[in-house]
């Protein structure tokens, strides 16, 4: 509908605090990035990484822009990721995604947006592959979990909203990948209007809307 017919579908809310703790952790792990260094994360976990150095470190994490591959097809296809870390061990990369949210319990890829992050994380993991990069199939969401607990201002009258953090592993399956994007380009160069899909909101919403219109 939108890259054929240029009908857009419905906007969502921005999730501006979502992109604040991006670029706070961004700002945090490129931190260590200059200077070499480990971090508390990496200890807590014992995690034999470092932050990945590369002159297009910040190109990858463009949004506009991201890491672009060329498919079979004659498809470019492109993502952005959050991070990289690299294993000191065997050199093979790890893809990080940050996550926040703000709920009881600790955050878990079960559930919710869960299958969807997990896909997220294979399409990246693919892309690397795809140009050339030696990546493990450990990917990981860091997660910062906004805490309701206590006050707000401090002493001084400065807002605080205290996040814990937790690291999730997850083993990625890339094999779906290379056809998923064969399905889509075909659905592209069609001429027919492909079947709404059940689990679409935006399918949901044109079909409702049609209903109303003809009612």
């Amino acid at each position: 509908m939108h890259r054929r017919l240029g009908l857009k579908p419905p906007s969502m809310v921005p999730l501006t605090l979502a992109v604040a703790t991006d670029a706070l952790l961004k700002n945090e792990f490129d931190a260590v990035r200059s200077e070499g260094a480990s971090h508390s994360v990496w200890q807590r976990e014992g995690l034999p990484v470092c932050a990945y150095q590369h002159a297009d470190i910040d190109l990858w994490r463009n949004n506009f822009k991201g890491m672009r591959v060329t498919h079979s097809t004659g498809a470019t296809i492109y993502g952005a990721v959050d991070d990289i870390w690299q294993n000191l061990e065997t050199g093979d990369l790890h893809i990080v995604d940050y996550k926040s949210t703000s709920k009881q319990g600790e955050p878990s890829l079960d559930g919710g947006f869960g299958d969807g992050y997990k896909r997220q994380m294979e399409i990246y993991q693919w892309l690397f592959r795809q140009a050339g990069f030696t990546v493990s199939r450990t990917g990981y969401f860091l997660y910062v979990n906004g805490s309701k607990a206590g006050g707000f201002f401090d002493s001084e009258g400065v807002g605080l909203m205290r996040f814990s953090t937790t690291l999730i592993a997850y083993d990625g399956d890339d094999s779906w990948v290379d056809a998923a994007v064969n399905v889509a380009v075909s659905c592209l160069q069609s001429d027919a209007i492909p079947e709404s899909g059940q689990n679409c909101d935006s399918c949901r919403y044109y079909d409702q809307r049609a209903q109303i219109e003809l009612a």
